[in-house]
């Protein structure tokens, strides 16, 4: 009808107005009408089944999230009860990588709805807070709820791809971040800088010196992989509870007098030091702390039990050179000496041992890197004076790649009490090769050995370790328990388990770490 009206429109092409038909004009008004109520009925009917595609459209979410339920309930993992996945959890978000943007802690709670249950009310899982550019203060505020009362870990940590202007926007985001996280302050424990900046250093420890004493804080540890002045420490009592000082590639502050004032510095209560310079790279020796620092920092902090060196992050040069007027540095509490020098032939390593004076000292550790040849001998300095052990109390020892076929005899005697023993592999060769091969006796043959570790043994090894445990049984003594620990180079899979065998014949042995299929 409408082709047929239109058909005749364009037949009236020569009319006038005055000529038009007036069933044309009633015709056209009708057809009008017509399509004005069928776009109606068409509207109608699509308001209709757009209102039907919105309820399968729910129905189907609602579906769909059911399905996916009772997936995971039929999942073996469901089975588990709440209090062990939240274990298994708490192991995941314990062992993620430090100072990752994306947080395991938030990636489990995305996961279904079970477990974001049991994530959000498990406040022991977002009890570290990562002030850095990339975090949203907003996400802050999330861990801070979440974390309910429990101490916290606060950790600043530079932006992870540096770029100009990188620097002014982690500035910009630290006072904000300051600002949402103050309240919190009493329950720090544990605080964590790691940043190239050293204004973000200093502005960081300036922020924390004018808030109220963090009662709780044990622990700091800071790090500063570029070039930068000394560590900044708190001042006075404002961390009164402070147990735990880590330094990594910056010197410590010198001393205000001859010795760190107890009414400036918070360390009185110090019990653990750790300070790290890693590799000798150039330019490493802007970290090294000079030693009246050093010295002044440990007689300020007279309940000082574990003192850790790695790499060379002191710098004794001065005293070196002046050997005659140094005096002994004294740690009457010290008990856990751990020497870690990263090369073969440290510049001070001999002079640190000289000065120490732990009478008290129950575990000492020297570990050389793997390369040969062993580092530098200091058997020598173990004695004070020679026969007497400078250590005489050490009941725990570790030794890496530290023992030669010249330095047997001393380090066996300079641990007459020692009870538990690791041995790297080139350490255990040179020992119990001795030890089997001579008819004198050894203190180390007595029977206050108790636990015996040797990392990574040769086939060598294993044997001189047989034929020791023999000889000390025949003289009556009692044998130690052994473990073996991985991983196993030079021997294969069953000439170890031989081996190990006849070690077992003799005494208890534990294997730790041990891919038998690797090894080869």
């Amino acid at each position: 009808m409408v082709l047929s009206t239109t058909r005749d429109l364009a037949n009236t092409g020569g009319l006038s107005h005055n000529t038009v038909p007036e069933e044309l004009l009633s015709t056209l008004r009708q057809e009008v009408c017509a399509l004005e109520n069928r776009r109606k009925e068409l509207l109608a009917r699509l308001e209709e089944t757009n209102t039907l595609l919105v309820e399968v459209q729910s129905l189907l979410t609602r579906k769909i999230a059911q399905a996916h339920t009772v997936q995971n309930l039929l999942a073996p993992v469901s089975r588990l009860p709440d209090e062990v996945l939240l274990a298994i959890f708490e192991e995941a978000v314990r062992s993620q990588e430090q100072g990752q943007i994306t947080r395991t802690e938030m990636a489990i709670s995305y996961t279904s709805h079970h477990w974001r249950r049991v994530t959000v009310n498990a406040p022991r899982l977002w009890n570290s807070l990562c002030i850095r550019a990339e975090v949203p203060v907003a996400m802050l505020q999330i861990y801070l709820s979440r974390s309910a009362n429990i101490p916290l870990t606060i950790e600043f940590r530079e932006r992870e791809t540096a770029w100009p202007g990188a620097d002014k926007c982690s500035m910009a985001h630290l006072g904000s971040a300051l600002d949402a996280i103050w309240p919190s302050v009493p329950r720090w424990r544990r605080i964590v800088v790691l940043h190239r900046s050293y204004p973000y250093f200093t502005h960081v420890f300036r922020e924390l010196r004018k808030v109220a004493p963090l009662k709780m804080l044990q622990s700091i540890s800071m790090r500063s992989p570029g070039v930068c002045g000394p560590c900044p420490l708190l001042l006075g009592d404002s961390a009164p509870a402070l147990e735990s000082l880590e330094v990594e590639d910056m010197p410590l502050p010198p001393p205000v007098t001859q010795n760190f004032d107890a009414a400036r510095y918070s360390v009185a209560g110090l019990t653990t030091l750790r300070l790290r310079v890693r590799g000798m790279r150039v330019g490493s020796s802007h970290a090294a702390t000079d030693p009246s620092a050093f010295r002044a920092l440990i007689c300020s902090a007279p309940m000082l039990s574990t003192l850790e060196i790695h790499g060379q992050p002191i710098n004794f040069g001065q005293e070196r050179a002046n050997e005659e007027d140094v005096l002994p540095l004294e740690i009457p509490r010290l008990r856990t000496l751990v020497l870690h020098p990263g090369t073969q032939h440290p510049r001070d390593l001999r002079h640190i041992i000289s000065v120490i004076k732990a009478p008290t000292l129950r575990h000492f550790e020297l570990v050389y890197p793997d390369n040969a040849p062993p580092g530098q001998d200091v058997s020598d300095l173990l004695f004070d004076p020679f026969p007497l052990a400078k250590f005489p109390c050490v009941e725990t020892v570790r030794l890496h790649n530290a023992v030669n076929a010249d330095t047997v005899a001393v380090f066996m005697n300079a641990f007459p009490v020692a009870a538990r023993i690791e041995l790297g592999s080139p350490d255990a060769g040179c020992l119990f090769k001795n030890s089997s091969c001579s008819s004198t006796h050894s203190p180390w043959t007595s029977s206050h050995i108790q636990y015996l570790t040797v990392i990574s043994p040769l086939h060598n090894t294993l044997l001189h370790m047989y034929e020791w445990l023999l000889s000390v049984a025949s003289q009556g003594h009692r044998l130690p328990i052994i473990t073996l620990q991985g991983p196993i180079r030079g021997v294969n899979g069953p000439e170890f388990l031989a081996q190990s065998s006849k070690l077992a014949s003799c005494t208890e042995v534990r294997l730790c770490g041990i891919d038998l299929s690797m090894s080869g």
